[in-house]
């Protein structure tokens, strides 16, 4: 019962247990759970409510190991160290932590609500109808116990229509909603409650879909978009811009008419994750190189943290592109930017006296000789106009908190990408979507997803599984399994024994965090896909770019390698123009501008099509989206893996990157369904056996086999 459970907070006045705490005026019962180390040893408390002076001790509980220590506090946030024979540490079962204001000592974090009012909290979200859903609220009562009162209830949508009270279930002050006669797209609720004794709850916000592209964030595909790089007003293809630091013109207008015009509907695209859109400056500024100047068109230099930059269209253009994405469907992500601010940004002038930022002298740049990555990481500047976050000091690690559910809140966000995750303390990550989560309800309604960037293999793995589980980001993205695609696929080196090595590793270690892997062949920090399949990725990205391949062989692997990420487990990812096999080089070159159709050779456009159906066919099968895996097969130049949901419909994902035509032999057992298979992809039947089946396989080609009865729900 207890396990994992670190506090429980609210009302306990009224209690017959002797040892529960005589609460002062205006006090609310708190209780802090432990377990020693030693089971000899007696447990405390110390915390910031008393400016560290007390140490409270802990009493056993009824269920060994557990002790506690129960104590009233005036609602707020505290600070606070589990003390064990003299010494203090982070509560373990506690995720969320603060620094101390003293000596900038990490901490748990104490939340204690307001306990003479009652709670309100969203238990749950369904899509129910074509044109409505339902709402599960539960209220928290006050310390006295005092129900729901069922003429209390306000639940109404945004356009002031009030809900229908379906059910009341008094035993756990439970209310059912429903809203019905709505059209598709985002709806949100705004909800609160009054007791019997006349007290309201806070407001909360909730979030219902109707006809959303996809009920669950792993039933999806996001697309990734360069704002500046994409389409430019009224989805006007865009010049190369001067060079490849230099700004192209990109607007937010140009996405809302692809919105507009089906194009991310064909690809199955159910969320648009944006590049930042902060106001950047408008100087040109040296790179990493030092050789090269570039501007801030990628908008990850935040010159004003709370604006939208006017050149790529501003507020309006920003609030008119979710309004259209919400209405077909499409979820929006933004690039949050925590990590760092632009030497120029008012905050910096304001408040570098007051130790805001990660100081030093010498400069500490990220990587250089005499800043390494692994021993600077959360204190090293990306580049010298470009300060470092302190978020040891309070305001800096509250500011942070505040920005998130601001851009949350006035624009309608579906969550956030968050930028340099491992460049500050976990505790940053984590009090954000602990606060989005606070802020609107279901849980998804506020997706995180964390870039993480490693480097290939197990030790990869690790330090993404740090950032995550219940209480940490939701996804992450596998930059691990992207290395082993790229590696079995560009420069067919392990083979896909290498990818299912990372597959069932990353598998192993996530078991049980609940956390969505982010899959993808590649993103905007790293060289295109396309390029590495050609073989000439290499190059100077300014004075010797890649070319765009023409013939078929590059193109090949593409497919293989999108259609592997369109099949696996995980939330897949598509960067801009990786649908079209968009050649590029190292940053900058890999964010060349979107392309137009006029543009594309035969083999763009027949990876386009194919990531198209491939598409498709991952909506269709839910086996595809929600079903585990199982690998059948694993060869350096063969793979197959089940996925299967339980429900008779399997699929069969079978991939060989053979350059000549060959046979994958699926073994006896390897499927949960016997008989006849057909191939979504190409209509082909194969039958599988008891013995198992031989799958004639064209060069380097990609099946998806389901029971022949199947068919798209």
């Amino acid at each position: 019962m207890l396990a994992g459970l670190s506090l429980v907070l609210g009302a306990q006045a009224g209690c017959t247990d002797d040892d529960a705490p005589r609460l002062g005026p205006g006090e609310c019962s708190t209780v802090v759970w432990g377990t020693p180390f030693r089971a000899t040893q007696t447990l405390s408390v110390r915390g910031s409510w008393d400016d560290w002076t007390t140490a409270i001790p802990m009493r056993p509980f009824t269920e060994p190991p557990w002790q506690l220590a129960e104590f009233g506090l005036s609602p707020g946030v505290y600070g606070y160290l589990v003390i064990e024979e003299g010494r203090g540490r982070v509560d373990p079962t506690n995720p969320l932590t603060r620094f101390r204001d003293s000596d900038g000592l990490e901490v748990s974090r104490l939340e204690v609500d307001e306990c003479a009012r009652p709670h309100l909290r969203v238990e749950e979200v369904s899509e129910d109808s074509v044109d409505g859903f339902s709402l599960s609220l539960r209220m928290i009562p006050a310390h006295d116990g005092a129900a729901v009162d069922p003429e209390g209830v306000e639940v109404r949508l945004t356009d002031g229509t009030p809900l229908q009270l379906e059910a009341i279930d008094q035993d756990t002050q439970t209310l059912r909603l429903r809203a019905s006669g709505r059209r598709r797209g985002k709806h949100r609720v705004h909800a609160r409650v009054r007791d019997q004794r006349g007290r309201e709850t806070e407001t909360v916000d909730a979030v219902g879909w109707v006809g959303a592209m996809a009920p669950l964030w792993a039933d999806g595909i996001v697309y990734q978009i360069m704002i500046d790089r994409f389409r430019g007003d009224g989805g006007a293809t865009l010049a190369p811009p001067a060079n490849p630091g230099a700004r192209a013109g990109g607007t937010l207008d140009g996405i809302t008419a692809e919105l507009s015009a089906g194009t991310f509907e064909a690809m199955g695209v159910s969320a648009l994750w944006l590049s930042p859109v902060y106001v950047n400056p408008t100087e040109a500024r040296p790179g990493r190189d030092d050789d090269h100047l570039y501007e801030g068109y990628h908008g990850y230099w935040p010159l004003d943290s709370r604006a939208v930059d006017p050149r790529i269209g501003g507020e309006a253009a920003l609030d008119a592109l979710i309004d259209e994405a919400h209405a077909a469907g499409v979820r929006v992500l933004l690039d949050l930017v925590p990590n760092h601010l632009y030497e120029d940004n008012p905050r910096v002038a304001e408040h570098r006296a007051a130790g805001w930022f990660h100081e030093h002298d010498p400069p500490c740049v990220c990587g250089a000789s005499d800043c390494p990555w692994d021993g600077f990481i959360q204190v090293c500047w990306f580049t010298p106009y470009l300060p470092d976050l302190r978020f040891q000091q309070p305001e800096v690690m509250e500011l942070a908190v505040e920005d998130a559910r601001w851009w949350h809140e006035r624009f309608d966000t579906d969550g956030f990408r968050i930028d340099a995750v491992p460049m500050m303390p976990r505790a940053v990550s984590r009090r954000i979507v602990h606060a989005l989560r606070q802020q609107t309800g279901p849980r998804t309604a506020a997706f995180s997803l964390g870039v993480i960037f490693t480097g290939p293999g197990a030790s990869g793995t690790e330090i993404i599984r740090y950032h995550l589980g219940p209480d940490g980001l939701d996804s992450a993205f596998d930059f691990p399994l992207m290395w082993a695609i790229r590696d079995a696929l560009t420069h067919e080196g392990t083979g896909f024994d290498g990818v299912e090595a990372s597959l069932a590793y990353t598998d192993a270690a996530l078991q049980g965090a609940g956390a969505l892997m982010a899959t993808m062949v590649g993103n905007h920090d790293v060289t295109r896909f396309i390029s590495e399949a050609q073989g000439d990725a290499g190059g100077d990205p300014w004075s010797d770019p890649p070319p765009q391949p023409v013939e078929p062989p590059a193109y090949d692997r593409a497919k293989l390698a999108l259609g592997l990420v369109l099949t696996l487990p995980g939330l897949p990812v598509l960067l801009y123009g990786d649908e079209v096999g968009l050649a590029g080089g190292a940053d900058p070159d890999n964010r060349r501008v979107m392309p137009d159709d006029t543009d594309l050779n035969a083999a763009q456009l027949e990876l386009r099509r194919f990531v198209r159906q491939v598409a498709g066919v991952r909506r269709c099968v839910p086996a595809l989206r929600r079903g585990g895996r199982r690998a059948a097969v694993v060869t350096a130049d063969h793979y197959a893996f089940v996925r299967d949901g339980g429900d008779g419909a399997p699929a069969v994902v079978v991939l060989s990157r053979d350059p000549v035509a060959s046979t994958v032999d699926l073994p006896a057992g390897s499927t949960p369904v016997l008989g006849w298979y057909k191939d979504l992809l190409s209509d082909e039947r194969i039958e599988v056996g008891s013995a198992g089946a031989s799958v004639p396989m064209e060069p380097r080609s990609l099946r998806i086999l389901v029971p022949e009865t199947f068919t798209c729900g």
